[in-house]
């Protein structure tokens, strides 16, 4: 988002900012062991979490900001909330809640793949360490929030494949 951003590129810098104001709502979902709802209901639903007194305000402020720095300033916030709200459920050893600057570059992040690596670290089930020996990517609505991909039965024999084990 500040790379599209830095190269005066806001358009390009706003898509991405939505798409990870969509990121912070589906992990908050995740964390509070509750159904998230494509994407026409995702903000309906969001509202009804915990978090979302405190998330809201600042993921609508990220939206709606002009600027890729307006943007991240409300990202900040959010991905410091998501740390603490991690660190609160005692999944893995307590990780650092305070963004830090993208390898020297003007960029705001936070423990890079640290998050993943630690949950990954506390897998006992062989086979599912044995999917996340393999590179991570995420859970089906990360690849795609097509509902009619997702949601249709048809394709998940095919989705399936992308977390069996190779033969």
């Amino acid at each position: 988002m500040g790379r599209a951003g830095m190269v005066v590129d806001e358009v390009g810098s706003a898509v991405i900012g939505a798409r990870l104001v969509r990121d912070i709502m589906r992990l908050c979902f995740l964390m509070a062991k509750t159904y998230a709802p494509y994407p026409k209901w995702l903000g309906s639903a969001f509202k009804r979490l915990p978090c979302a007194a405190e998330l809201l305000p600042v993921l609508e402020a990220a939206v709606h900001a002009t600027s890729w720095q307006g943007r991240e300033a409300e990202l900040v916030i959010a991905y410091e909330h998501l740390a603490a709200q991690h660190n609160a459920l005692g999944l893995t050893e307590t990780l650092p809640e305070r963004t830090t600057p993208f390898f020297g570059r003007p960029l705001q992040v936070i423990a890079i793949q640290g998050f993943s690596e630690a949950l990954v670290r506390r897998i006992e089930d062989p086979a599912v360490k044995r999917i996340a020996a393999r590179p991570l990517i995420g859970g089906l609505d990360m690849l795609s929030d097509n509902t009619d991909f997702c949601a249709n039965p048809f394709w998940r024999p095919l989705i399936r494949q992308l977390y069996q084990e190779p033969c």
